[in-house]
């Protein structure tokens, strides 16, 4: 279940970021082609994190692995065990139906902008500048939340639940059903508000390797 799910958010996540995957030993591996990511390992079985984290480990560019799971201390371990670092021990896979997703409107003062298209972008605007924004791609009935943040003076106003809102509002008008997305700490009360579940928690780790 877990599993299936994993590939439908991965389908979202390359759209959203132009990026292209592969199978390699039955795990699905995104070539995010950046200087400190090369390659991300997406590991859906926690029962087979260890054995992965030492493939990673071993390579000589900068590699990262994200484990779904439900024992993320137990998960930790085994990949520092194996000779990666912990970078992000405590993310969270979400899920949620999208037709009673809340709508809010935008403060006084900013605007809301649109971008639509299989890939939906959405800005939130003070004076024209960005105070808030977030991409959703629609691939068949999934939409996939990616890269939804506030400006750091422009936190505690809602503009979170601004994004998300018109986000899911054009997702739906094009045939999204539900919403998936990777969530860190500071996000999932934020989604929780809004309606999103957990799925599994989430392990990130990555080689000691420079570019």
């Amino acid at each position: 279940m877990i599993g299936e799910l994993v590939e439908r958010w991965h389908r979202g996540w390359i759209a959203a970021d132009g990026l292209t995957s592969q199978y390699r030993d039955g795990h699905l591996v995104v070539h995010v082609n950046r200087s400190r990511r090369k390659y991300e390992w997406l590991v859906a079985d926690d029962a087979e994190a260890g054995a992965v984290a030492k493939v990673v480990a071993a390579t000589d560019e900068p590699n990262w692995v994200s484990v779904l799971t439900h024992a993320p201390s137990k998960v930790a371990a085994e990949v520092e065990a194996a000779g990666l670092v912990v970078a992000r021990p405590d993310e969270t896979f979400m899920r949620c139906e999208l037709a009673d997703h809340p709508q809010f409107d935008a403060p006084e003062g900013y605007a809301v902008e649109v971008r639509k298209g299989p890939v939906i972008g959405v800005r939130v605007l003070k004076d024209g500048e960005e105070a808030a924004s977030g991409l959703m791609a629609v691939v068949g009935e999934d939409a996939v939340a990616h890269r939804i943040g506030t400006a750091e003076e422009h936190r505690r106003r809602g503009l979170g639940t601004v994004v998300m809102g018109t986000l899911v509002r054009e997702a739906v008008k094009n045939g999204a059903k539900t919403g998936l997305l990777f969530s860190s700490t500071e996000g999932v009360h934020l989604y929780g508000r809004l309606g999103w579940e957990k799925i599994s928690d989430l392990v990130v780790a990555r080689n000691d390797v420079s570019a």
